[in-house]
């Protein structure tokens, strides 16, 4: 086995009980939506959330070039990945039986932490580009460091600013980078 699958296998558990996570809560919500107040803000959270996993999972392709790994990099993967895991804690309120679920007041009352958990795997993510300058394509440092820096503008704004306005386009800002990254990604395949 590769050091680049070892350590991609690890990490795969990471994204699968983070997606896991995400999908059995929204799945009870599911279930009991006579008893849970809707919101559109928790609704692109979640959405993030789950695109995310995705995006992270995607992202590990580029890393297949390294040569030469090391404890620090691997540590910083292992990092963002339990990052991503609880990003989908924080995104999805755990379904409370008979009573009723405000998803409204859960994205008000966790929104700091969940920006903020996003602001801190990005911040992980442009460390992490450093191990680009050791693969046969060192332009990626710079690619996937500067890449990062749209995402984190929308997560500082929507962590930084309370206002609805704010919120709205810091996850609408996401979402739309989450499902172009994938797009721009797939041209790199080969």
């Amino acid at each position: 086995m590769a050091k680049f699958d070892f350590i991609l296998l690890l990490l795969s558990f990471v994204y699968a009980l983070a997606l896991a996570h995400l999908l059995s809560r929204v799945g009870a919500l599911v279930l009991a939506r006579r008893r849970v107040r809707f919101s559109g803000l928790l609704t692109v959270a979640i959405l993030n959330a789950a695109l995310q996993v995705y995006v992270d999972w995607l992202g590990m392709w580029d890393y297949r070039g390294l040569k030469q790994w090391d404890l620090f990099n691997i540590s910083l993967l292992f990092i963002a990945s339990v990052l991503v895991y609880f990003i989908c804690v924080a995104a999805v309120p755990a379904e409370t039986g008979e009573q009723p679920t405000d998803m409204e007041a859960f994205y008000w009352s966790n929104r700091r932490l969940y920006y903020g958990l996003f602001v801190v795997l990005l911040v992980v993510f442009v460390a992490s580009s450093f191990a680009f300058l050791e693969t046969p394509n060192p332009v990626l440092a710079l690619e996937e460091g500067l890449g990062n820096l749209p995402f984190l503008l929308v997560c500082l704004l929507a962590f930084i600013v309370k206002a609805r306005w704010a919120q709205w386009v810091g996850g609408l800002g996401l979402l739309i980078l989450s499902v172009v990254w994938p797009i721009v990604f797939s041209g790199t395949l080969q």
